[in-house]
């Protein structure tokens, strides 16, 4: 079968006996050569020199809001809107959308998508979760720099009750007048003592939901079981979808204003 450059080399040997550059309609280049000589293709590289794309085909991933801000300032047009997916936690910004009365290429866009913090990753994970008297200490510990309140010398201490009554046996909770619970005990000792540990019954927190973000205010609520003696422990966000759902919005309207875009909550 006869190729592109082989039929062009033999047209052209046919119009004239020396060499000559042939451009085709696809903006491809020869230099055409006597036919002992051949042909090379002399196309600049990548086709560079000739044009440039008719328009922009480009997505862009960010990991900031403040990003998504920069980048929209930078490019954006007329038409450039904004869609909120508040279900996937992400804003596209679409710079090139249709406009009014003429449609676009809609070909360039940039998307963020808001990553949760490592704080309110661990709080939400053990949300609604009952644990040994250990394992609920030892979360408490280890995260207490997000607690607001209580206390957290106050936290700390009734932490350290439970790691040292881990080998008791709880009888029974009772509600106390400032609102904490109080888990009452007996050691199976010669004495047999009793005693009991007080635990509040409601944290307030300062987590920031998103990665980069300001904290957010959040209650969690103290859960607990007794069965056989032992306690599990845990602790249940108060409506920590509200929370995310609240600062999502106000972080699209964030980059609206910033941007002087319009923001639309849907999908794209």
């Amino acid at each position: 079968m006869t190729t592109e450059a082989e039929k062009i080399v033999e047209l052209a040997n046919a119009a004239a006996p020396f060499a000559h550059v042939v451009r085709t309609d696809a903006g491809r280049e020869y230099l055409v050569v006597p036919k002992e000589f051949g042909y090379q293709d002399v196309s600049e590289k990548h086709s560079l020199g000739i044009s440039l794309p008719e328009f922009i085909t480009q997505h862009v991933m960010l990991q900031t809001a403040d990003s998504l801000v920069d980048y929209c300032n930078r490019y954006r047009g007329a038409d450039t809107i904004l869609f909120a997916d508040i279900a996937a936690n992400s804003i596209v910004a679409q710079v090139d959308y249709h406009g009014i009365e003429a449609p676009n290429y809609v070909a360039h866009r940039a998307s963020l998508k808001l990553e949760f913090s490592t704080e309110w990753a661990e709080w939400t994970k053990i949300s609604g979760v009952l644990m040994d008297q250990l394992a609920f200490a030892r979360f408490i510990e280890e995260n207490g720099a997000d607690v607001r309140a209580p206390d957290a010398a106050e936290l700390l201490e009734c932490v350290r009750d439970l790691q040292a009554h881990r080998k008791v046996n709880f009888t029974k909770a009772v509600r106390t007048s400032s609102d904490n619970e109080n888990f009452e005990y007996s050691e199976e000792t010669e004495a047999k003592r009793r005693g009991g540990i007080e635990i509040p019954t409601k944290f307030k927190l300062g987590v920031p939901v998103y990665f980069g973000e300001p904290e957010a205010e959040l209650f969690a609520f103290l859960r607990w079981r007794l069965g056989d003696g032992a306690l599990t422990l845990g602790i249940k966000l108060h409506r920590a979808e509200h929370v995310r759902q609240a600062i999502f919005k106000q972080i699209v309207l964030d980059v609206a204003a910033k941007t002087e875009c319009p923001a639309v909550f849907g999908k794209i």
